[in-house]
């Protein structure tokens, strides 16, 4: 089966929907799919070694619009795939419809996170969904949100985030994190993500004091990068604890194991905002915190929750309490036998279940089953 995949989000750009895209189309059969993406510094040298063709439109973001259109409408007569995936649905799955009826290619996509807000605005997902083959959802709580706005009631699979288990491992080693932020033998909470209000680090940081009260060498592992940062640094200073709370900036993702073991809990405390439009559709660094053996703190919030297993693998909290965030923390800071209970359960569920080879798998199956191909087309 030859595929198209069209899409603003693919490496080397960072974030969560391009390593989604990227760890789903390098596992497919090498040479069986053509990535038409934006274009993005280092890009030249990320396409060298990849394991499918990937061609760049001269632009950092493209837009449904006539131009892109014509260059993406150009590039699929030439290789007359099978069918197209958008690595996002909203918005350049707008161009599907298009592209089913002047090309005879069938087309469909992954949802994330930003087809919830177009999904609040009657209308806007309905063309989409109106002639796709396939469109997949990210989480349950994602999926009955979607299904209506795209007209696919019942019809949409899950196809949610995995992780790397080749890198992704309780094996992976935390001494150099804490050295490098003097973080000695101090017990560590870490949060992985972009540095933007939906994301709860605020909430951490207001945690904190009582936090460092009840565990007086507490550390808290801020990693990553975005608009929020200066907010944040100065959140701590205002709260007392900016000695307490080490900020990272953006890290490498083949750094990122090592900064998700070197906490002893992580946590995300998400939460919706905009009245629904900014929401958490899943979260795949609980995942990856799993992954690496250590138990997680959600928010209760949107699809978050799914990448829980409460009382197993880790807990579910209100986000916009600090005081039960808090409390969380510190019965967790407080038993490491639990802790150790909990990475572990969380480290098999995600390495049996929700690794990037059994998604890989999942998106075939889907493929085969919505262009009616057989398992070796």
């Amino acid at each position: 089966m030859r595929i198209a995949v069209v899409t603003n989000d693919f490496p080397p750009r960072i974030g969560g929907i391009n390593d989604y895209v990227h760890q789903l189309v390098r596992r497919l059969p090498a040479g069986s799919v053509t990535v038409i993406a934006s274009t993005y510094r280092g890009a030249a040298e990320f396409d060298r070694d990849y394991p499918q063709e990937v061609v760049r439109l001269n632009t950092e973001m493209m837009l449904p619009v006539p131009g892109v259109r014509q260059e993406v409408h150009a590039l699929l007569r030439a290789r007359r795939p099978d069918v197209v995936l958008f690595g996002a649905l909203w918005p350049l799955g707008h161009m599907g419809p298009g592209i089913r009826t002047k090309l005879d290619i069938a087309y469909g996509g992954f949802s994330h996170g930003l087809e919830l807000t177009g999904a609040l605005v009657p209308g806007v997902l309905r063309h989409i969904g109106r002639h796709a083959s396939l469109l997949t959802a990210v989480s349950d709580w994602a999926r009955r949100k979607l299904e209506p706005a795209f007209g696919w009631t019942g019809r949409m699979p899950l196809l949610p985030s995995g992780i790397d288990t080749a890198h992704f491992h309780s094996g992976v080693s935390d001494q150099v994190v804490r050295e490098r932020h003097a973080l000695g033998d101090a017990p560590v909470v870490c949060c992985v993500s972009r540095l933007v209000a939906r994301k709860g680090q605020d909430m951490l940081i207001r945690a904190w004091p009582a936090v460092r009260a009840a565990v007086p060498r507490a550390r808290l592992l801020i990693v990553g990068d975005g608009p929020y940062a200066g907010t944040l640094h100065a959140l701590a200073r205002a709260q007392g604890v900016a000695s307490d709370v080490m900020f990272t900036g953006a890290v490498p993702y083949a750094e990122l194991p090592s900064y998700f073991r070197a906490g002893d809990v992580f946590a995300m405390p998400c939460r919706a905002r905009w009245f629904g439009f900014d929401i958490e559709a899943l979260g795949a660094v609980f995942l990856q915190a799993a992954g690496v053996g250590r138990p997680v703190v959600a928010g209760a919030s949107g699809g978050a929750p799914e990448a829980v297993r409460p009382g197993e693998t880790g807990l579910v909290v209100d986000p916009e309490s600090p005081g039960a965030i808090a409390r969380e923390l510190v019965a967790l800071l407080s038993d490491a036998e639990r802790r150790e209970r909990m990475g572990a359960a969380g480290a098999a569920w995600v390495h049996d279940a929700w690794s990037w080879d059994v998604m890989t798998t999942r998106l075939q199956m889907y493929l085969q089953q919505a262009l009616g191909a057989s398992p070796d087309a």
